[in-house]
């Protein structure tokens, strides 16, 4: 069975020797062919030379956000419904179009394209416009948007949309692949790439190994053959949102999301008062807080510390003041601990209650504030079972002190 027997066009055949701004694309061999010719890795083995750059003090990395995104990488921005994830993408484009920082980021200049199955063209357009709005751009900036930030919607145009359909329950690939490099060969500064979201271009089941795993490598070749990088918005899994999971498997679906991209970014509601213990806010935050966090480093570089941000509506900018040290975030939660207890909080349960966050850090912050000598048991003749917590002279210093 073939993809025109379901009614697929099949995937466009590129001329030998087609180019594209920074690839070179072969069709793939044939049987015959194969079977003539050793595959270009074999010589490649056969003929390493070392790389100049093995005696190098520094590697280049080459980014196109920050310390954030890789040019030419593939990955997921995971979110919860309605967090925020088109806003963000969008804020993105702006930023790449104008040169703005984004969160505070340096960007590579050049063209955003963002395809969308998720809404409709009206609501994509008028999203835009609201976020240009929020970001009070001058004439010459709101004239590089136009120019350079194109926002697509796929909703009600034919032909194919997706990666991957399924050949009597198998798993195949279209070719779409091939489709967005035509779509996009023409454009010279092309940074970025946008596909919303993975269960519409997919063209599975995100639980699907093979589906995922075609996918990503469809995307990867887009991304190898402009040397722009692909983002995929993909949706949290409703027990990894439950549970705040923050780690690279934090997408519903196949682990394959996460091990097959390069970098997975999750983006998640948070509160005030959690930011402020990694955060010292300026007071000019408004609206509702989020936290953007890269949850996986690539074979070059770590990934960077999470990014606190604040959403009004379709402004989404970072909180300016600076990182709190691990020395300052510790200090605080003792303080938080110290404070629970002379507010009336004398077990453990009562104290993590009251502090609030990753309960057994809470446990284990009050196992050390007691060995330290700034909290005691004030039980009847003590109780190694049920202690009732109480603030010791010293930790009473402690917590009024300035430092």
């Amino acid at each position: 069975m073939r993809l025109d027997d379901l009614g697929l066009d099949p995937p466009p055949t590129l001329p030998v020797g087609y180019t594209a701004r920074r690839f070179k694309a072969t069709p793939a061999p044939t049987p015959d062919h194969a079977a003539a010719a050793a595959p270009e890795w074999v010589d490649a083995v056969r003929n390493w030379v070392a790389p100049d750059y093995l005696a190098a003090e520094t590697v280049l990395v080459d980014f196109a956000v920050g310390k954030l995104i890789q040019a030419g990488k593939v990955g997921a921005l995971v979110a919860a419904g309605g967090t925020g994830k088109t806003t963000l993408l969008l804020t993105l484009a702006m930023c790449h179009a104008t040169g703005r920082e984004f969160l505070g980021m340096r960007v590579t200049r050049g063209t955003f394209v963002l395809l969308s199955a998720d809404d409709p063209q009206d609501d994509l357009d008028a999203a835009l416009a609201l976020v240009v709005k929020a970001a009070q751009l001058t004439q010459a900036e709101l004239e590089a948007v136009r120019q350079k930030v194109r926002v697509i919607s796929l909703q009600g145009k034919a032909g194919v949309r997706t990666f991957t359909t399924s050949l009597g329950g198998t798993a195949v690939p279209t070719g779409l692949e091939e489709y967005l490099l035509q779509a996009l060969e023409d454009i010279p500064d092309l940074v970025g790439v946008a596909l919303d979201t993975l269960r519409h271009f997919a063209g599975g089941k995100t639980v699907d190994e093979d589906v995922i795993t075609t996918t990503v490598a469809g995307a990867t070749t887009v991304a190898n053959a402009t040397g722009a990088y692909v983002v995929i918005p993909h949706h949290t899994g409703k027990q990894n949102y439950r549970d705040a999971v923050a780690d690279m498997y934090c997408g519903s679906g196949s682990a394959a999301i996460a091990d097959n991209c390069r970098f997975v970014l999750l983006l998640q509601t948070a509160t005030w008062s959690d930011i402020e213990t990694k955060v010292r806010r300026t007071g000019q935050e408004r609206g509702d807080p989020l936290v953007l966090t890269s949850t996986r480093g690539s074979l070059l570089v770590r990934a960077p510390e999470p990014i606190y941000l604040h959403r009004d509506g379709f402004f989404i900018g970072r909180v300016a003041g600076a990182s709190l040290t691990r020395d300052q975030i510790l200090d605080e939660r003792d303080r938080k601990v110290l404070r629970a207890v002379r507010s009336g909080a004398q077990t453990k349960n009562e104290i993590a209650r009251t502090v609030g966050g990753n309960k057994q850090a809470v446990l284990s912050a009050v196992d050390a504030l007691g060995a330290r000598g700034l909290l005691r048991d004030g039980s009847e003749g003590g109780s190694s079972v049920h202690p009732k917590f109480m603030v010791t002279a010293e930790g009473a210093r402690f917590l009024d002190s300035d430092e």
